[in-house]
């Protein structure tokens, strides 16, 4: 444990001493896999898929504030769609226009919740994020999740859309637009993710802030076993049991990522607590204190030894010779 704990502060000292040279690197390669999952998954323009592009818009997303990866996103998104048809284009800008009026504008920091939700799906452990805001954030982040999680499946439905032939007439577009909203409006999973995860946030937060041992740990592990239930309660109400076991093991690798986190944000010392209590004129407090479990790197000192004869300051010696030691015996006589 100590030293998993040095690790912790030495890496937290190298992070907060280079801070200004590996956040755009971090910011860069997390825009890297969001253009490169998008391409991967939708792809339909070939020349958003070449790697001058990506790297480009991973560069411009690096060194800029955080909007600017979601609105970069959303932008290659509807490029895509556009590329293959005109209408669901539409469909999508009108989606991310209404989102962005009603939510994104008054909480752009939860802003990234609803890009990182789509992107965590295609890479198999979407359930890292409602433990991360169950843990980090407030119920309010319920929000943003649910919003990720429909764009998640619109972008789904999209792709299947896509591969009808329609022409830029009346019925050919109310046969897409119904298509898609009966796709979203009959989508059950759509709707168990959205309960599960929303769900799951508010009970990670509620044991976050309690007050007993060790319940920031116990915090994930609910979240956990809360994910793991609510998703086989609806696997075996619309009998999707062939993905319960990538649900569990993507529940697990999530949790563990979420407690890797939590460490190195995080660490508390419960066999150190203290119960102070005290009083001010109108009320009389019971604190109980937890200290921050924080450790201090070793430092290596070494230590060099001259074996040289070096010359006393302030005495002359013939020939930069060192008096012997009878010379010094007779002076002392």
């Amino acid at each position: 444990m100590m030293t998993l704990l040095v690790l912790r502060t030495r890496l937290q000292s190298l992070y907060q001493k280079h801070e200004i040279y590996l956040k755009p690197i971090f910011k860069f390669i997390i825009a890297l896999i969001v253009f490169e999952t998008i391409n991967m998954n939708l792809g339909y323009d070939s020349r958003l898929k070449q790697m001058p592009i990506v790297l480009a818009l991973s560069l411009l997303s690096a060194f800029t504030p955080s909007a600017v990866l979601l609105l970069l996103s959303a932008l290659v998104t509807f490029l895509h769609i556009y590329s293959v048809s005109v209408i669901l284009s539409a469909i999508i800008l009108i989606l991310f226009i209404i989102m962005y009026c009603l939510f994104l504008r008054f909480t752009p920091r939860l802003g990234l919740v609803v890009l990182a939700v789509p992107i965590l799906f295609y890479l198999k452990i979407p359930y890292t994020i409602p433990l991360l805001l169950g843990v980090f954030s407030t119920p309010v982040a319920i929000i943003p999740t649910c919003l990720g999680v429909m764009v998640y499946y619109l972008v789904y439905i999209i792709e299947q859309a896509a591969a009808i032939q329609v022409n830029l007439n009346l019925e050919d577009t109310m046969t897409i637009y119904t298509y898609v909203v009966n796709g979203i409006k009959d989508n059950s999973q759509l709707l168990t993710a959205m309960i599960v995860f929303s769900i799951t946030i508010l009970i990670t937060w509620l044991v976050w802030k309690m007050k007993f041992d060790y319940a920031h740990e116990i915090a994930v592990a609910a979240g956990c076993f809360t994910t793991v239930f609510g998703f086989l309660i609806a696997s075996l109400k619309f009998d999707t049991s062939e993905k319960i076991g990538t649900m569990i093991i993507g529940t697990i690798i999530s949790g563990l990522v979420v407690v890797v986190i939590q460490f190195f944000y995080l660490s508390l010392d419960y066999s150190a607590a203290e119960h102070v209590q005290f009083e001010d004129d109108d009320y009389y407090y019971y604190v109980k204190a937890v200290p921050k479990i924080n450790v201090t790197t070793p430092q290596v000192n070494v230590k060099r030894f001259n074996t040289q004869k070096t010359q006393i300051p302030g005495e002359q010696f013939p020939d930069d010779s060192f008096p012997d030691e009878e010379d010094y015996e007779d002076e002392d006589n």
